[in-house]
């Protein structure tokens, strides 16, 4: 029970963290937020210290892969797409770039599926994320629920 207290507490956390970092306070969601998720795997897997390389390769995912008008990803998408929505204005580029970021950023639950051994969880976590954040930014027109909604999507990875 105690478990899932520390979970709810760190989903609610990283909801604000991740909203911090859109509101310009951008070492909230690049490293305090990964690194409070992987504390509280600390604490509900203790001994398992692994989980700590959590935090470094969510810091790397954030930095790599973005879902910015100008980051690589979504110009990838535009140039799949036939040039459209450079300008964040097609639905399927934002879609598809946002869908990549919630990919990538879910692979740096990895160190908590080689502690759990929950595998099969990881890949749940990996195709929420996926779509989560796919559908999150490009569908939910209020930026203060969508950030949100994506921080505690993020944080979900408590669960694997």
């Amino acid at each position: 029970m105690w478990q899932l207290i520390v979970i709810l507490a760190t989903i609610i956390a990283s909801a604000q963290l991740w909203r911090m970092g859109g509101d310009g306070q951008k070492a909230m969601r690049t490293f305090v937020l990964p690194i409070v998720i992987a504390v509280a795997k600390l604490i509900i897997t203790f001994p398992g210290w692994l989980v700590l390389l959590y935090a470094p390769a969510l810091m790397a995912a954030i930095a790599l892969f973005s879902y910015g008008l100008k980051s690589p990803i979504h110009w990838l998408w535009v140039f799949i797409f036939g040039g459209k929505g450079a300008d964040g204005s097609y639905l399927p580029v934002e879609i598809c770039t946002r869908a990549t970021c919630g990919f990538f950023w879910s692979l740096a639950a990895i160190p908590f599926a080689i502690v759990t051994g929950n595998w099969g969880y990881q890949i749940l976590y990996t195709l929420f994320l996926t779509v989560a954040n796919g559908l999150i930014g490009p569908l939910v027109a209020d930026v203060e629920i969508s950030e949100r909604a994506v921080g505690a999507s993020v944080a979900c990875s408590l669960f694997v």
